[in-house]
């Protein structure tokens, strides 16, 4: 059983998230391995790109997705026209590799389609098993222990928030790096 402290602490808070006229600030932001971490405010000259449409909506600094809260898709999305800044349409390859977990039916048929779409990316069927074997205790305590029960979509966010209070800083510093890696992996 998961205790009442596992359970707060697998639930994240965004933190808060100011959007102005050339700087987007975020004060605690929730992931210590993060740039964002603590206090961190980023001009639109250092944003690489902007995807206002993402589940959680995101920003790329470097090799790093900063996410927003969807409430803030059309201050993202103006913010993204005012400073002429590249907008795109980033795969969440996170909720793919996680959608065992979600709140409903995992067919065959959806996890050979899935491995399709992974494979596409150059994410390996071997690499995708390594993950969800690793993962899914933790992934399922997250969605259903904390009575989330989320049946649409688990992505980059939701792994980082379920394996925050699991890893140790050294181990979870490890596994936020990896976490990006994959988020950002191109065609």
């Amino acid at each position: 059983m998961t205790s009442k402290e596992e359970i707060t602490a697998l639930l994240v808070d965004l933190g808060q998230v100011r959007i102005e006229q050339h700087t987007i600030t975020f004060v605690n932001y929730p992931f210590e391995p993060s740039i964002a971490f603590n206090h961190a405010t980023f001009t639109a000259a250092e944003m690489d790109n902007i995807d206002p449409t993402g589940y959680p909506p995101t920003i790329k600094v470097g090799d790093e997705l900063l996410f927003l809260s969807a409430t803030q898709q059309d201050a993202l999305k103006k913010f993204a026209a005012d400073n002429n800044l590249t907008t795109v349409d980033r795969p969440d390859l996170w909720s793919w590799i996680l959608e065992p977990f979600l709140d409903t039916e995992f067919t065959d048929e959806t996890d050979e389609r899935l491995k399709i779409k992974l494979a596409e990316y150059g994410l390996t069927e071997e690499f995708v098993f390594s993950l969800r074997q690793t993962l899914g205790p933790q992934m399922i305590k997250y969605n259903f222990d904390t009575m989330l029960w989320d049946w649409t979509n688990l992505g980059a966010f939701d792994v980082l928030s379920a394996m925050r209070s699991k890893y140790d800083k050294a181990a979870y510093q490890e596994f936020y790096k990896n976490v990006m890696r994959v988020a950002l992996v191109n065609k």
